[in-house]
């Protein structure tokens, strides 16, 4: 009894498990070393492993997206509430602004109730402020910016009182604040990554546009050759030296590729736990600061997306190889 419980067990975690952007990253095949001149049945298997992997991920993907919405649907009533008391609106004015058909003196009129709320200005000053010349923006900039200071130092600030209440709070709670910590430095984790693809990539865009024309450049007369009808002997040594100018552009470009590549796959394994944290800590920061009772409840979309984005880049793994059906001329000759 005791080992049908462990089986079960173990069949249930490896059952989740496959749900996750980590299993699908484990699932992808191994990057190629030179790729210019390549087995097809090699560039195929790959394609095709690659491929399965993404199929499947989109499929998992999808379904948890439509959880995710779900439950942010579920806790947009809730959200509401509380948007509209730190703005100082009314359920009335929410279900007023939710109208398609609301008119725009009605918009204007619940926009400036907000106005007065939060920052003590209404929407005629507003509107007299864009007639005013540039001196006299500077002039009612400076003015306002004096009372501001002046409410302030005296205590009689402009925000409501439940932003003080708020703000009062968040300085009190050390939980946030160490959330936030986390959150942050995650979020520059990745960052951090991201940015050294990117620069990578820009690095590769520039090289390519260069090697590009430069092929173009010596591919074009032998294509003006292939035109005028050449003797079996004459295609062969077009082809053959059409292919080594492919051989020199995809020596030049394929390696930075490849590398930029590897150094994305590379880089995303350590940070597949890192994404659902990630998510964990939005979660928690939200019901704090929204004071939500529940969060969203099914993490793993940030994963799976990260994993997605990867397949994406790995499906340009050969894009700087020798074409087909050069490779097919020089070989079949």
């Amino acid at each position: 009894m005791k080992k049908l419980f462990i089986s079960l067990m173990f069949l249930f975690s490896l059952q989740i498990f496959a749900q996750t952007g980590a299993y699908f990253y484990y699932q992808l095949p191994e990057m190629p070393g030179a790729i210019c001149v390549v087995d097809t049945s090699f560039q195929g298997q790959f394609m095709r492993q690659l491929g399965s992997v993404g199929r499947q991920l989109d499929e998992v993907y999808s379904k948890k997206k439509k959880e995710v919405q779900k439950e942010a649907d579920n806790l947009k009533p809730e959200m509401e509430k509380k948007i509209a008391k730190d703005s100082g609106l009314s359920d009335a004015d929410i279900q007023k602004l939710k109208n398609k058909n609301l008119s725009k003196e009605e918009k204007k009129k619940i926009a400036d109730k907000m106005l007065q709320n939060k920052a003590n200005i209404s929407i005629e000053e507003i509107e007299r402020l864009k007639k005013m010349s540039k001196e006299g923006k500077e002039a009612w900039a400076e003015a306002y910016s004096t009372e501001v200071m002046a409410n302030m130092q005296s205590g009689d600030s402009v925000k409501t009182e439940e932003q003080i209440k708020m703000e009062k709070e968040l300085d009190k709670n050390t939980k946030l604040n160490e959330l936030v910590k986390e959150q942050k430095l995650i979020i520059d984790r990745i960052y951090a990554v991201d940015k050294k693809y990117a620069n990578q990539m820009e690095e590769l865009r520039k090289e390519d546009s260069i090697q590009t024309v430069i092929l173009e450049a010596k591919l074009e007369p032998l294509r003006k050759q292939l035109l005028g009808y050449p003797t079996k002997e004459q295609q062969k040594s077009i082809y053959q030296e059409m292919a080594q100018h492919y051989l020199t552009y995809c020596n030049k470009l394929s390696p930075m590729n490849i590398n930029m590549i590897a150094n994305a796959k590379e880089s995303l394994e350590p940070l597949l736990p890192e994404y659902d944290r990630l998510e964990e800590l939005n979660t928690e920061i939200n019901k704090i600061m929204l004071g939500a009772k529940d969060g969203l409840n099914s993490p793993g979309l940030m994963q799976l997306g990260a994993v997605k984005s990867l397949i994406n880049i790995m499906a340009d793994t050969y894009s700087y190889t020798i074409p087909q059906d050069i490779a097919l001329k020089v070989l079949g000759d």
